[in-house]
């Protein structure tokens, strides 16, 4: 039996406003987040266009963002400004991209000390309000302020039918106390709005192509980037699933090989990343939450990051997938758990059966010989399980130019750019990330060949004919790969 606790003594404890508010700061968001998170409100209130600007003066710069939304009446602006304004629990709008009614005051006061906030409803005049942490501070009380530093910021919603400017000033996390002139601090400030760039055309890459939002910095428009790939390059959807009572829609995607995409489109398609971008996109209502992660579900492999999935769930499932504050945790619900590892044996299994075909692995292994095709390099695996790789003699080119009575420096210079062109890399790559525990450091007592005593003494007696003594010779040597590699050579060379 439950006790009715109405009629026990209690007292009111209201949480100290400086203690509170300062606790607001820690929820680890950085820059990028904290401006998706703003962005996430103007999608909330029908906005199609959002400006964010930014002006670097040292410790006065400041970052406005500016949305063409529906405005605030008075009340609203206030709860908006109010922490925790919002029960989670509550039935929302299938479009509201928030939760927790925290997102606008944490992501703000993790980047600035005073935040104001300026909107103008249809008809309306503009409303303001503004948070000073170092004034809450000073007076511990909850004090929001009917206040703007310079009425200036106001101008461009002024002009609009209706819309809410955001403005952070006093930026202690990002600016700190650096000095206009104070270069470095300049640089890693502009630095940080070009990772800001980025993270917006991914994470809002579905509004952007679909024209439901245009985002600007500083007047210039953030162009979307599509992980999957679709349009440009021909991602490749594998399948398609809709689970949990028709509520969460999953899609399988295999990337092109990198070797289809052209050099230039490789830096937008942050080539250099993809290991890291394998796995889960968790969309909720089209924004993108959480990305390149299995979500505990399986590790991270060097063959399967031509895979992704895209996960698309509504925000009345927040709950179930235990989606944070910030967006960037999430957690697979019980009841799709199965479904997701077992799509995602099938995704990773595609995009290695990509990844093993362009390392020509079966071509390597010399001990298969059903093959008519002479590759450069050869692969032949140990008695310890490790794989060598070794220059295929028989290569056509390579046995015409053993079987030339002079080679000349044109064909030399062919041979090993062949050699280096040819270099598979995916195949090593591959076999290092499947049996990584046989790929061990040459140890000092490997089996020192005769080829490598005949190719030292020939380097050495040509640097003793240069005038070199020989200890310096020998200190040559030793600094040449592979002679580095066996200390044991130094027996040889006397």
């Amino acid at each position: 039996m439950i006790a009715n606790l109405t009629y026990y003594i209690s007292e009111e404890t209201p949480p100290k406003a400086n203690a509170m508010i300062n606790t607001f700061r820690a929820f680890g968001y950085n820059l990028q987040t904290a401006i998706a998170d703003i962005i996430d409100n103007s999608i909330s209130a029908k906005a199609g266009n959002v400006w964010i600007d930014y002006v670097w003066d040292g410790t006065n710069s400041w970052v406005t963002i500016l949305d063409d939304g529906e405005g605030m009446s008075r009340c609203s602006l206030v709860n908006a400004m109010t922490p925790g304004s919002k029960d989670p629990n509550d039935e929302r709008d299938e479009n509201d991209l928030g939760r927790f009614g925290l997102g606008l005051k944490t992501s703000s006061f993790s980047q600035c000390k005073i935040l104001t906030v300026a909107s103008k409803a249809e008809d309306h005049v503009i409303l303001k309000r503004c948070w000073d942490l170092d004034f809450v501070n000073q007076t511990g009380k909850w004090s929001l302020l009917d206040y703007i530093s310079d009425e200036s910021f106001l101008d461009k919603l002024s002009e609009m039918k209706s819309g809410t400017l955001v403005l952070w000033q006093n930026l202690d996390r990002l600016v700190g106390n650096s000095h206009k002139d104070n270069d470095a601090a300049r640089n890693v400030f502009l630095e940080e709005f070009a990772l800001v760039e980025e993270h917006l055309g991914l994470v809002f890459h579905r509004y952007l192509q679909k024209n439901k939002l245009k985002i600007f910095i500083n007047g210039i428009q953030i162009q979307p980037w599509d992980p999957f790939m679709k349009e440009e390059y021909g991602g490749q959807l594998i399948c398609t699933e809709v689970l949990d009572a028709n509520n969460v829609t999953i899609k399988c995607y295999v990337l092109p090989h990198i070797s289809n995409i052209d050099v230039e489109a490789r830096k937008k398609a942050k080539t250099d990343d993809w290991y890291k971008l394998q796995g889960f996109y968790i969309y909720r209502n089209e924004r993108l939450l959480l990305y390149g992660d299995w979500l505990g579900l399986f590790p991270k492999n060097e063959h399967y990051k031509n895979a992704r999935i895209l996960i698309d769930i509504p925000n009345k499932l927040d709950h179930l997938w235990k989606i944070d504050i910030k967006k960037a945790t999430a957690t697979p619900s019980v009841s799709i758990r199965k479904d997701l590892v077992r799509l995602g044996k099938m995704t990773r299994l595609a995009a290695a059966n990509v990844y093993r075909f362009r390392g020509n692995q079966i071509m390597l292994d010399d001990s298969i010989t059903s093959f008519d095709f002479q590759s450069v390099w050869k692969a032949s695996k140990l008695r310890d399980g490790s794989v060598k790789y070794y220059i295929n003699q028989d290569h056509p080119i390579i046995a015409r130019l053993f079987n030339s009575d002079n080679i000349d420096k044109s064909d030399l210079k062919m041979l090993l750019n062949l050699i280096g062109n040819s270099t598979p890399i995916e195949s090593i790559i591959q076999n290092y990330s499947e049996n990584p525990e046989s790929f061990e450091l040459r140890s000092e007592n490997s089996e020192l060949e005769e080829g490598t005593i005949s190719l030292a003494r020939l380097m050495f007696d040509s640097l003793l004919q240069t005038g070199l003594s020989h200890d310096f010779a020998l200190k040559q040597i030793f600094h040449i790969q592979p002679f580095n590699e066996y200390p044991q050579l130094i027996e040889y060379l006397k």
